[in-house]
């Protein structure tokens, strides 16, 4: 049985940091070795997103909230100024996005086919009024 925060470690965090390093990559034009360092991987994980061999397991750029918080993460990592906590902090309310609207659940089905995800609520966790405030918030 999958647990739902080993499939965001292994397919949801690399998709999203494979969609923050392409935009880091086109739009503000930064070497490999750069967005390893602010993304706190290995320059050879950014070849491996570029080459498309890391971080496809799950396509996010459907998702319009997913894109648009990329593109907030790539401008945070980009700045010069920028804390990079903030850029921390969005990728976790991303991840928390991902399992509570059920974004993985196709995926999960492909992975463990013998697991039923039909009405399954196991991403939803214990998330409270707070919580789910916080994870529309990302939205903005």
């Amino acid at each position: 049985m999958l647990n739902p925060y080993e499939i965001v470690s292994k397919s949801a965090l690399p998709a999203l940091r494979a969609m923050i390093s392409r935009r880091l990559r086109e739009q503000y034009k930064l070497t490999q070795q750069d967005i390893a360092t602010r993304l706190g991987v290995t320059q050879a994980s950014v070849s491996n997103y570029e080459r498309k061999a890391r971080g496809v397991m799950i396509n996010l750029e459907t998702d319009p909230t997913i894109a648009k918080s990329a593109d907030r993460v790539a401008a945070m990592l980009a700045s010069t100024d920028s804390d990079q906590r903030d850029a921390l902090r969005t990728m976790t309310e991303m991840c928390d996005y991902i399992r509570f609207n059920h974004l993985m659940c196709a995926l999960h089905k492909d992975l463990e086919p013998g697991f039923d995800t039909e009405g399954c609520d196991a991403c939803a966790g214990f998330l409270g009024g707070r919580e789910l405030t916080r994870l529309k918030l990302i939205t903005g």
